[in-house]
This record gives structure tokens, sequence and C-alpha cells, in this order.
């Protein structure tokens, strides 16, 4: 029987951070994995790529939504055909998991090898996570929903910021174990153990093809310079929920990763298919007029 566990946060709260400390722990371990990336293009999947570990991806939108969800199921019942021991799915940010007991159902009897559901992990991105709170129905689902909490980004929360996080998780969900950490640090072994599928009923999700946010893709020309690319970054981020991708500046290439106005670039070894970064809008249409604004004055930048 595989094992399957759904990992939940929103946008850059280190999902992909965990997952690769899974990786560490579960080293020799038959995995699979299905990365769901809200945009078209997939740059957590380059991210997470290992050999040993077969990969899924799922694009431009997320798997609980109406616009993928079908793709997501045949992929369920995919991964389940390949010698795999567990199943790790990574959910867009933006994904609204209610309806995942319904997708487990609807699979029931098509999988070569059974699951079985451990539950869900939802990693709460500290800093951002009670002014997202009320903003967005699918980060309070991913709480409700979870088996397990891991509140991350412990360093940049004050401790009356993590009294009022911790009673807003035990206000919806009292049962899930609840971990506060840096870097997504936490002992693996436990967390896995103390996951318990969520015994709130199944719903619909919030997810649907009218009310999911632009995404836009910003091909970026090696004849940018260092300067001009962060000051665009810094113009465009308060548009955004966030941004990722992988640029070449000069003869260097780059990741980049954002959420809101908070940005990292970092150098990258690798070598990326394309110099291009995501962008995912905030809620409003903002970020279309600043866009056009912001390519306007830099012929280095497209979309």
């Amino acid at each position: 029987m595989i094992q399957m566990i759904l990992l939940t946060g929103f946008l850059g709260a280190g999902k992909t951070t965990l997952l690769n400390h899974l990786y560490d722990y579960f080293d020799g371990t038959k995995m699979g994995v299905i990365v769901n990336e809200f945009g078209e293009i997939n740059i957590d999947a380059r991210l997470l790529k290992k050999d040993g570990v077969t990969i899924s991806e799922l694009s431009n939108g997320s798997i609980f939504c109406a616009c993928i969800k079908e793709n997501f199921i045949k992929s369920l019942i995919e991964m389940s055909s390949y010698d795999i021991e567990y199943l790790f799915i990574e959910a867009s940010g933006l994904a609204d998991p209610s309806n995942m007991d319904q997708i487990l159902c609807t699979i029931g009897g098509q999988t070569p090898h059974p699951y079985h559901y451990a539950g869900s992990v939802c990693v709460l991105d500290g800093e951002a996570f009670m002014e997202l709170y009320n903003l967005l129905p699918a980060v309070r689902n991913q709480l409700v929903y979870a088996g397990a909490v891991v509140v991350n980004k412990e360093d940049l929360i004050s401790p009356a910021v993590r009294e009022e996080i911790q009673a807003e998780i035990r206000s919806v969900n009292p049962d899930a174990t609840v971990y506060f950490t840096s870097f997504c640090n936490v002992d693996v072994r436990e967390l896995i153990q103390q996951i318990n599928p969520s015994g709130v009923q199944g719903g619909e999700s919030s997810n649907t093809v009218e009310s999911r946010p632009q995404t836009f893709v910003v091909k970026v020309l090696p004849s940018i310079t260092m300067e001009e690319f962060k000051d665009f970054l810094h113009y465009i981020s308060p548009f955004t929920y966030r941004i990722k991708g992988f640029v070449t500046v000069g003869s260097h290439s780059y990741s980049v990763s954002g959420v809101r106005t908070h940005i990292m670039i970092l150098p990258w070894s690798s070598e990326i298919p394309a110099s291009e970064i995501v962008l995912i809008s905030a809620v409003g249409i903002g970020l279309t007029g600043a866009l056009a604004n912001g390519l306007k004055t830099n012929p280095s930048l497209g979309v």
C-alpha cells in the first residue's frame, strides 16, 4: 500500500523546502512526487528533480480546481502503477483542498496499487499568515483540513505574533500537531508519525476557474544589468503574491524567489532551460498595468 501525504501552504511558505527535508529523511525509499504549480511554468519541479524519485508535474492551475482536477486524478492513478512506497503531493500555494475526499473516492478501485491517505501537512508562513488568513478562503481551508501544521519563518515573528497564530490555529483545528520552526527544520520522523487525517467533512473547493488570479511569464534577456533587474522586481513585487524563476544576467545564472516584497536572488550553478520569471498577481487588477509600465522602461524584459 502506498502512503500518500499532501503538502499544502500558501505561496512561498516553505513547502518545497520541507519536501527537500523529506527527500533527505526518506533517502533510499522509493518515492513519487506530484508537483502542482499555479503558473504555466513548473519552477518547483526543477528544484525537486532527483535520481530515483518519480515526478509528475501539473501546472497552470490548482489540482483542486475543475481546470486541471481531471489531470490530477489521472496522475494519481498513473502514480499508483509505479513501484513506490510514498507519494508526496506538493499542492499549489493557492490550492484549497476541501474536496480531497471527493477526489480520493473518485480514484477508488482504479489504482493498480491502493493508497493510504495519511493526511496533509500545512506549512504556514509565520510572517504573512495573519495578513492573508482573512483575505483568501484557500489559506483558511489549508489549515482546517491539516493533520499537522508547520509554522515556518519563526525567526521573523515576535512572541506576540506567535501567540496570535497559535490561537488562530487552535480555534479552527484544535487536533493538529503544531511545529514552529525556521527553514522547515523539523523532526521529520515525528512529523510523519503525528499526521492524522482531518475529521472535518469535505466540501467544495473555493478554487474555480473564475476565482483564479492572473499569472504572467516575463522573459529576461542576458543584456539586462542586475541593477535594472532588481529595480524591476522591487517595482512590480507589491502587486504580486509570488515571484519565482531562473534568469541569466550577463554570463551568470540566478534563482529568483519572492513573496510579496521579500525577494531573494541567489547564484544558480545548474543549466536553466529559459531565462524567465513567473508572476502571480495579488488581489485586484494592479499587476496588469504595473507590468505594462515596467516592461516599457526596459527592452531586456518581455512577455
